[in-house]
């Protein structure tokens, strides 16, 4: 086949980690494929850890590249490259129009939303799937404009892990007692975006202090704007190494593929620990796992309240809209420790 394929993912880094599939599905069916992809600045780590072959282009959509001259400039870098056609997982008009503009011949996208109109291949956005299997759907329908004797084979995302982000997890690991052998331990990721996907404080320092109990060592992660409240769980748990704020993505993913177990809101940090083959624990609140993002990890698992106001939102949002919260009040710290003690039991033998 012909022609390089560009995919354009700007959307938050979650997004970005399952749009690793896709990078895989295409390496293994065309190894020699000019392959790029392009992401926002806080995401581009996380691509280049996709494949060493894979060309990352960077479009700061609401910094130096925000407005008309800003997606030209990225246009431009885009036609001048060895790419004739783009997959377009992001159902953005932005994302649409880039591609657009730097002249590909095949924009493969879904048919949803307004952005549709600048697409030439509309692909129908199933629901009640996973968000890998959707983006594979876009795949299957440029592979059969452009090599239809071909079909690529489903691949779950999978970062390889960098000797950078090894040691940032060793300095960690540091202090947990051994750096090349740590003991075992939990990763605990209290953070979201979204206010309502954060499962409740308390509940975060009972459960850490159980597994503390159990012999497990703690480590809290997150972003710097999670760092305050991390160091104040730990503190308030009497457990745990507070690295929020400290972990590149590369470190993160390093570390995680050395944990036990990741207990995490329905945020980046449950993709991450997919691809890198950690155990999940996945808290869903006003959202649900039928959305499409729930682990992929071996042995991972959702868990939920069931309520008849959920799901009562597609992202989740600043407050409870019935003023009760009840999805996460009522995700009680023990069942989360059971349900994570059996998925260590199960993925890990203990």
């Amino acid at each position: 086949m012909s022609g390089g394929i560009v995919i354009v993912q700007t959307a938050f880094p979650g997004d970005v980690i399952l749009t690793g599939g896709l990078v895989r599905s295409v390496r293994e069916r065309w190894p020699d494929l000019p392959l790029a992809i392009v992401v926002r600045p806080d995401c581009e780590s996380i691509a280049a850890m996709m494949d060493s072959g894979v060309e990352v282009i960077v479009y700061d959509k609401r910094g130096v590249d925000q407005g008309p001259t800003g997606i030209r400039r990225v246009a431009r870098a885009i036609a001048e490259g060895p790419w004739e056609n783009a997959i377009i997982p992001h159902r953005s008009p932005r994302s649409a129009m880039l591609a657009r503009l730097a002249g590909l011949d095949l924009r493969v996208g879904f048919a949803v939303g307004g952005h549709a109109l600048l697409l030439n291949v509309r692909v129908t956005y199933r629901r009640g799937v996973h968000e890998v299997e959707r983006n594979h759907d876009l795949l299957l329908a440029l592979a059969d404009r452009i090599d239809p004797e071909s079909e690529p084979t489903l691949a779950l995302p999978r970062l390889i892990l960098t000797s950078e982000g090894k040691e940032e997890a060793g300095s960690v690991f540091e202090k947990l007692g051994r750096r090349l052998e740590p003991p075992p331990f939990t990763v605990l990721a209290p953070g979201s975006i979204w206010p309502t996907k954060r499962w409740l404080y308390e509940h975060w320092v009972i459960l850490a202090g159980w597994f503390a109990q159990a012999g497990l060592s703690v480590v809290w992660i997150g972003s710097e704007e999670d760092r305050e409240s991390c160091e104040q769980m730990a503190s308030s748990s009497g457990t745990g190494i507070p690295a929020a704020g400290e972990l590149s993505w590369q470190g993160t993913a390093a570390l995680l593929s050395q944990a036990h177990v990741l207990v995490a809101n329905d945020s980046a940090p449950v993709h991450l620990a997919g691809s890198v083959g950690c155990p999940t624990v996945a808290l869903f609140g006003p959202t649900v796992p039928g959305f499409g993002f729930g682990p992929l990890g071996k042995g991972s698992v959702s868990m939920g309240v069931r309520l008849g106001c959920r799901p009562c939102r597609l992202h989740g949002g600043r407050r409870c809209p019935e003023g009760h919260f009840r999805c996460m009040t009522d995700l009680l710290p023990a069942r989360v420790l059971n349900t994570s003690v059996e998925v260590i039991r199960s993925t890990r033998g203990l």
